[in-house]
This record gives structure tokens, sequence and C-alpha cells, in this order.
């Protein structure tokens, strides 16, 4: 009996360890960024293209990409569809503690899944820009109509 016993209770400890940190949404708000640590602001939405530097609308856009609550994708997605199917994007200059200077990225796309039109955000750094809370992947919008309303949203923060 003792024999079962422990390597079932060291299976319920692994599960109990696997479902506690497996949770696969993505909240911006987590990243903790804001016009402290965010120098610039680009926003892509068709074919227009805002930049902005400014404290306030930094503040504002921040603001908004906080209340997002983005579930991770679990499709395979081919790279091409980041490339060919792009509604907006989303262009930050972050700086990290140490002062150095890197570039985050959403590229905000639409597309089918499974015969599904859905929504898709693929969170990135570039330059070998690293930040701690941000799990880079690719992840599902709630639906295409608020994704278009965020983009409109931003974009007329950034004007």
């Amino acid at each position: 009996m003792k024999k079962i016993a422990i390597p079932i209770t060291i299976l319920m400890v692994v599960l109990l360890f696997c479902l506690t940190g497996c949770n696969t949404n993505f909240k911006f708000k987590d990243l903790a960024l804001s016009s402290e640590n965010v120098t610039a602001v680009t926003i892509n939405y068709g074919l227009d293209n805002k930049e902005t530097s400014k404290t306030e609308k930094i503040d504002k856009i921040v603001e908004e990409l906080n209340n997002l609550d983005i579930e991770k994708c679990s499709e395979k997605i081919a790279d091409n569809v980041f490339n060919d199917s792009v509604v907006g994007k989303v262009t930050m200059q972050v700086k990290d503690s140490k002062g150095k200077i890197g570039t985050f990225e959403m590229i905000f796309v639409e597309t089918a899944v499974n015969g599904e039109r859905v929504s898709l955000v693929k969170c990135d750094t570039l330059d070998g820009f690293k930040i701690k809370k941000l799990t880079k992947g690719i992840y599902k919008m709630s639906s295409l109509t608020d994704t278009n309303a965020l983009l409109i949203k931003l974009f007329a923060n950034c004007i």
C-alpha cells in the first residue's frame, strides 16, 4: 500500500503544479508599462501610421491595452499570416530598469482558423530585448469587432 501511495502523491503534486502554472491568458497590465518606461508608441492601422512620444497619449494607449485579457491560441498558425493579413500594429519603444531601450510589438491580424473568422495578435520583443512577464506567442482576441474597435481607439489616442 505504501509503495502505491508515494507515486500517487507525487503525481498529484505534479498535476496540481501543472494546473496552477498553465494559465494560457495574457494580461497586458502584467507588463507594468507606463509613460515612465515607454518612450514612444507607433500605431499602424490600415495604411495609416501615427507616432507619439507625449506622456498623456502614451498613458491613454497603455490604459486601453491594460484592458486586454487575451487567450493563447492553441491552433497552429503559419507565420506568413502575420505578413499577409495585418489589420494593425502597435510598436512601443520600452526602456528597462538599466536604461536599455528595446522594442515591443503587437501585430493584429484577421484570418480563418478551422473555418471560423478570428482575430489574432502576435506579441513579441525585437532587438533581443527581454521583458520578464512577457510570454511571447500568438493570442486570440475575443472578436473581430473588438479588435477593430481597439485599434481605432488606439489610433485616435495617437493623433
